[in-house]
This record gives structure tokens, C-alpha cells and sequence, in this order.
């Protein structure tokens, strides 16, 4: 079993971003990075500081939902695992191995609980079969007349003409297990039209001060009469 190397924590990793993800963080990287940090007694390599990763997380760069924004003791944690709690440098490959970490892939199911809910126009959490017939004949990869039939069957678990859903989509996995080994896709590729991505938090900024008032001005300086003598 090869032992891990800190230094070079991708030697046995295929990280999980997407090729334009992937070159986003590298343009990031060669950014921000200085050559800072001697290993082996070789030449300086060019790393980041721990803050500066940090800020990286600030930009959003990635999808709420294919993506955990990790806490600061979280980043503290993996960072420390690659020997990068003293020194608060990480190289380009300890950075591409902390961030891949936090990938999150979508889920079949929930993105089909989507779906469903898109046609659910009042939020009841079911559908009738007609709506249902008419997703299924009108729309992507069309079901004919049989196919929906058979799908209808499956789909009226219930027996009362009435589709929940969540439990058809349950009753779907349960008859084709193979179906969790599809690759899904989001079915929002911008996270603030999804539903179930959280709203990101409002920062109130806190309002300016109220000007001071202007001091008054100095006693002006003139020559006092004096009292005469008597």
C-alpha cells in the first residue's frame, strides 16, 4: 500500500470537478500564489496561505448545492491533516485534494422530486394521473401510449387515480435499483431559482453614523474696551 504523501496528495486521487471547475481553481491559484515554501531543500514552491484560501470561499465560485462552503475549523481540520497546520501554506495539489473533498454530486431522486414539483403548481405533493400523462407524453424523452400505461400502473400507488410523488419515485428505485447508479445533472444550473437551495443570508450592513454636529466657532479676537478711570 503506498504511503500517503502530503506534498502530493493526488497521486491516487481523480478529483471530481468538472474541467472548467478544475481550470477555475488553477486561475485562482497561480493568482494568488507566492513561491514560499522549501521542500526537500529544493527550489521555493509556489503555495497560498491559509487566508487566502480562506477568501477562495468567499468568491462562490461553485454551485450551493454541488458544493459544501466549508467552516473555518473545517478548513482548519483538512489543512492540518496535510502537515498544513503549522507552516499555513498549502501547494496547488493540497488545495485541488482539501476542495475535492467537499464535492457534492447530485441526487437522482431529489432532482426528480424536483421536477415533479415544477408541474405541482399548488404544492399539494401529488399530482393526478392526467398531469401526469401529460409530463410523460410531452415532455424530454416522450413515452408512448403503452410505455405510459405500464408507467401509470406503477406510478397510481395509491389505487385512488392520485400520484404522490415522493412515494412514486421511492416505488421506481425500489423496482429498478439500477437507477441509483445513473449520473444525474442539476436541474437548475442557478442555485437562487432552485427551491431547495437556502436563500444565501442577507448581510444588514449597519447604517453610517449620523454626522457630529459642527463644533461652534472660537470667541473672536478683538480688543475689549477698557473702563476708563475715574
Amino acid at each position: 500500500m503506498a504511503v500517503f504523501d502530503v506534498f502530493n496528495p493526488l497521486q491516487n486521487v481523480i478529483p471530481r470537478f468538472t474541467e472548467e471547475q478544475l481550470d477555475q481553481i488553477i486561475e485562482w491559484f497561480d493568482a494568488n500564489s507566492k513561491p514560499q515554501l522549501i521542500i526537500n531543500e529544493g527550489s521555493p514552491t509556489l503555495v497560498v496561505t491559509i487566508e487566502k484560501f480562506v477568501k477562495f470561499f468567499e468568491l462562490k465560485t461553485f454551485h450551493r448545492r454541488s458544493f459544501h462552503y466549508p467552516s473555518y475549523s473545517e478548513i482548519m481540520i483538512e489543512a492540518e491533516k496535510l502537515k498544513a497546520g503549522v507552516t499555513r501554506m498549502l501547494t496547488k495539489e493540497q488545495v485541488i485534494f482539501i476542495l475535492n473533498k467537499w464535492v457534492l454530486e447530485p441526487d437522482l431522486k431529489h432532482e426528480l422530486s424536483l421536477a415533479f414539483k415544477i408541474f405541482d403548481t399548488e404544492n399539494r405533493n401529488y399530482l393526478e394521473i392526467v398531469d401526469i400523462k401529460a409530463i410523460v407524453t410531452g415532455y424530454a424523452d416522450v413515452f408512448h401510449e403503452n410505455e405510459s400505461r405500464e408507467l401509470l400502473r406503477d406510478a397510481n400507488v395509491r389505487g385512488d387515480g392520485i400520484v404522490y410523488y415522493e412515494d412514486f419515485i421511492e416505488s421506481l428505485f425500489s423496482i429498478a435499483p439500477e437507477l441509483n447508479d445513473i449520473k444525474a445533472s442539476y436541474l437548475y444550473d442557478n442555485p437562487d431559482e432552485d427551491p431547495s437551495v437556502p436563500p444565501e443570508p442577507v448581510v444588514e450592513e449597519e447604517p453610517p453614523a449620523p454626522p457630529s454636529p459642527p463644533l461652534p466657532p472660537p470667541p473672536a479676537k478683538g480688543k475689549g474696551k477698557r473702563k476708563g478711570k475715574k
